[in-house]
């Protein structure tokens, strides 16, 4: 049978909005409210980035819901560190939340022009990271960013970002349409290929890696991207408070 599980990026991606500043406390009512609207993960943000977040997931620790989960965000491993000795990645390991969520690189632009690593390497920092936070309990959902970009320049290389997350246990690989430029034929195509490519992957103790899909939603034609351009995946569409930023749905 199939589960849609909805994944909401309010209390982060939703904060970059024009306009959009709230109160720890201010956060913590939200994030109520979206457990009681069913959501089943709340990307409460990213963890360590400022004492404000730091703050909100003291309190987060506190709290008790009725249905969701609290995920924490973060980036994979730099470059010049292993995943043990890295800050960040221990900041998630630390703390509460039992999903962390850990953006990486896909497209050799990014490895090019920002981190600077090789592609072999870049794989290293995904599976390193993503199999340290696993080694410590944690469920992990690999944000594969730019995906469809890198995939559109190496689709090879694109998938083997999401086989070195699968391979190191992530539970989830989300790939994200970061630019929102990727039209609803051509994400069903490239999401075809990532199905097929995944069928094999077997993690612990799941039988198959989820694959999901975020993309932005401040259009029409990119809200039906969710719907029209991951099929087979049966997606809905839940709208985000900011203009470029709505949830995604990861199915199994």
């Amino acid at each position: 049978m199939t589960t849609i599980q909805l994944y909401d990026t309010t209390l982060r991606d939703g904060m970059q909005g024009e306009g959009m500043s709230l109160s720890v406390a201010e956060k913590l009512r939200v994030a109520h409210r979206l457990d009681e609207l069913g959501i089943d993960l709340i990307e409460a943000g990213f963890l360590g980035s400022n004492p404000k977040e730091t703050e909100l997931f003291e309190l987060l620790a506190g709290e008790r819901f009725g249905h969701a989960e609290v995920a924490a965000f973060g980036m994979t491993r730099r470059r010049e560190l292993s995943a043990e000795a890295d800050p960040s990645l221990r900041v998630l390991a630390d703390c509460f939340a039992p999903v962390c969520t850990l953006v990486g690189k896909t497209w050799a632009l990014h490895l090019d022009k920002v981190v600077k690593v090789d592609r072999d390497e870049n794989l290293r920092m995904i599976a390193d990271s993503v199999g340290f936070l696993v080694a410590q309990g944690k469920r992990v959902v690999y944000d594969a960013e730019h995906f469809f970009d890198g995939f559109a320049d190496d689709r090879e290389y694109a998938i083997r970002c999401l086989r070195a997350a699968t391979g190191a246990g992530a539970e989830t690989v989300t790939c994200c349409d970061t630019n929102g430029g990727t039209l609803p034929d051509q994400v069903g195509a490239s999401m075809a290929v990532v199905l097929a490519a995944l069928a094999d992957v077997a993690s612990g103790t799941i039988e198959l890696a989820s694959a999901s899909i975020a993309t932005p939603s401040d259009a029409e034609r990119r809200r039906a991207r969710h719907v029209l351009g991951a099929r087979p995946v049966p997606l809905g569409v839940l709208p985000g408070v900011d203009p470029i930023i709505s949830p995604f749905l990861m199915v199994r």
